[in-house]
Order: structure tokens, then C-alpha cells, then sequence
């Protein structure tokens, strides 16, 4: 009865909450004022009459709206962190970055969840301090040519992620000159010094190059590539795996 009242006044079924699925809750609220906008209010006004449940009032609707507004960008970022699409480690943190100037702009527009916005902030800062100011993270995010060093501002960061960089071209240009000497005591004694040009020449060019967002510039850059591969390659995290394992039944 419920479900055959919900589909002639709405056109639209409603979602129900997954524990399994971080966003759910964002998408059960956004496809409430999905149908209130198509369909309008007297929709959900005739189930609300016919399921015999209270009316949502105009403040109700107003702050779910808002809510959506706020938790829209944290479910795009949970979208694209647990999608299989970008599964470089280099996009955790711009995706984290963003989110959080995000919500610090949506803090001057909320006026009935305007505690919200400063409450996620914590909760990512609390949850994500360390790996925000992990070296090796940063490098990660650097070395996609979609990103480089245009997710974040903070001078710091990207200095920490650049001197990473910098440090490990280097260990992997002294292992290739070694591998190619002639075994000359001379030739060894001075192979430091060409790494070093090497290297540095080598970062600049990538972090200079036009093209922007095609990993296929990569190649250009041999030593960047080899370290990319190495910072950005991790197991993805498979969110058919998580349902299955977190589903009480499993247990």
C-alpha cells in the first residue's frame, strides 16, 4: 500500500539509510527535496495524509535543504575517495584540501546548520591530522600532473612534499648511475654531482609543463614517473568488499 502511494503522488520512490554506505543519509534528504521540487509539496503532502505521518513544516524543509547543501561536497568527496576511478594515492589529500575550503566558504551562508560546516572541519582535521602532513602523501599528490602543487596554498606542505621528492629522485638517479658506470673510481667519485643536476632539472620541467591532467605526460619524465608509480600505487580500497564485511550477519 505504502510503496503504490508513494509512487502515484511522487513518481519517485524513497531511499532508506544504509549503514554500509557513508553518504546514504545525504541521499535519502536530497531525493525528499528531490520530489518536493518536481513534484511539489502537495506530493508528499498526500503520502504524509495517506501513511497517516506528520507534514514536514516549511522550517523542516528548510533545514533539510540546507543540510544538503553543506554534506553535498563531503559526499562528492566520499564518492570520489571510494570509487574506482581515481585510485591513485595522490588523491586523498587535494580531495580532503578542497572539501575543507569548501565547507570553510559554506560557513557564511548556513543559518540554521551553521554549526555543521566548523563540526566537519574538526572531524576531518581530528581524523586526517597526520596524513595531511605526511611527506610521502604530499609527494603523492604532486607527482599526478592534475594536481602538482595547485591543491593547497600552504607553503609548508608543499615544501615538505617537494623536498620528499627531491630526496628520492635522487636516491634513484645515484642507483641508475651506478648501474651504468664503467666502474671508474674517477667516473664514481663525481657521479653525485650529474645526479644532482639531473634531478633537479628534471622536477622543474614536470612542475612547468603546460599539459595539464594527461598522465601520459609522465613519460617525458622517466625518474618522475618511476617515483609516481611508487607513491601512487596502493591497494584501492573496494567498497563491495567493505559492505560484505561490516553486515552483522558476517560476524
Amino acid at each position: 500500500m505504502a510503496f503504490e502511494t508513494v509512487e502515484h503522488e511522487c513518481k519517485l520512490q524513497f531511499l532508506r539509510p544504509n549503514r554500509t554506505r557513508q553518504n546514504s543519509l545525504f541521499l535519502v534528504v536530497e531525493r525528499i527535496l528531490c520530489i518536493q521540487r518536481e513534484q511539489g509539496e502537495k506530493a508528499i503532502r498526500n503520502v504524509c495524509t495517506a501513511l497517516n505521518i506528520k507534514m514536514l513544516n516549511p522550517a523542516d524543509m528548510g533545514f533539510l535543504a540546507e543540510y544538503t547543501a553543506v554534506m553535498n561536497p563531503v559526499a562528492m568527496a566520499l564518492d570520489i575517495l571510494q570509487g574506482e576511478s581515481h585510485v591513485h594515492m595522490g588523491f586523498l589529500l587535494p580531495t580532503l584540501s578542497q572539501l575543507q575550503e569548501k565547507l570553510k566558504k559554506l560557513k557564511s551562508s548556513c543559518k540554521v546548520c551553521r554549526s555543521l560546516p566548523a563540526a566537519l572541519q574538526t572531524g576531518i582535521q581530528k581524523r586526517f591530522r597526520e596524513v595531511l602532513q605526511d611527506p610521502e602523501l604530499i609527494a603523492a599528490a604532486i607527482l599526478p600532473p592534475k594536481f602538482r602543487t595547485c591543491w593547497t596554498t600552504e607553503e609548508v606542505i608543499l615544501k615538505a612534499g617537494l623536498d620528499y621528492i627531491r630526496n628520492h629522485l635522487e636516491e634513484n638517479l645515484d642507483e641508475d648511475v651506478l648501474a651504468n658506470s664503467s666502474h671508474s673510481d674517477e667516473e664514481d667519485f663525481f657521479a653525485a654531482m650529474k645526479s644532482e643536476n639531473l634531478q633537479a632539472g628534471e622536477l622543474e620541467r614536470y612542475l612547468s609543463s603546460s599539459s595539464v591532467g594527461v598522465l601520459a605526460i609522465l613519460h617525458s619524465f622517466p625518474q618522475i614517473k618511476k617515483l609516481s608509480i611508487k607513491v601512487n600505487t596502493s591497494l584501492p580500497g573496494s567498497a563491495a568488499c567493505e559492505r560484505l564485511l561490516i553486515m552483522p550477519d558476517y560476524y
